[in-house]
């Protein structure tokens, strides 16, 4: 029988191993990776941005870092 305390655990961190995902990589064009780091960087940017009215500009550097 499950008890409401079964539901309140934090998931693990997932963490990318294996050969699966070795292969996977491995199809990733240079170009590709580059484009998608952009995309993430500047969807870090944005989200920095749009944080900065909720918190200080340190608070939000740590909570982003982690």
């Amino acid at each position: 029988m499950t008890t409401s305390s079964d539901h309140n655990t934090t998931p693990s961190k997932p963490v990318p191993s294996g050969q699966h995902w070795n292969e996977l990589t491995a199809t990733l064009t240079r170009e590709s990776t580059e484009a998608f780091a952009l995309w993430m960087d500047e969807d870090l940017d944005k989200l920095t941005e749009e944080l900065k009215r909720y918190a200080s500009p340190r608070s939000v550097l740590k909570s982003i870092s982690r």
